[in-house]
């Protein structure tokens, strides 16, 4: 047996081509596959913000509502005794 390297046959060379050209894609894939979860772990970040803003702003809203309400019953009393003062 001698240590001597033969070269590569052409279909090796079309080979470790194509398997070249495959590393090359699976890298960019992998490359867009990390963009794309950053984006997603980003946008849910932002989802989360505006779901909380959403109850906050519901909550202020449910408050207002029950002010409003308030004043309205306020209101109609005062309307009606000065009905009956009248």
């Amino acid at each position: 047996m001698s240590d001597e390297k033969y070269p590569p046959t052409p279909r090796e060379k079309i080979l470790l081509n194509e398997l070249g050209d495959l590393l090359e894609s699976a890298r960019e894939i992998s490359s867009d596959l990390e963009k794309c979860r950053q984006t997603l772990n980003e946008r849910e970040s932002e989802i989360r913000a505006l779901r909380r803003d959403m109850i906050e702003l519901k909550e202020e809203n449910q408050h207002l509502r029950e002010v409003l309400q308030t004043w309205r019953v306020r209101l109609d009393s005062v309307l009606g005794q000065l009905k009956t003062i009248n």
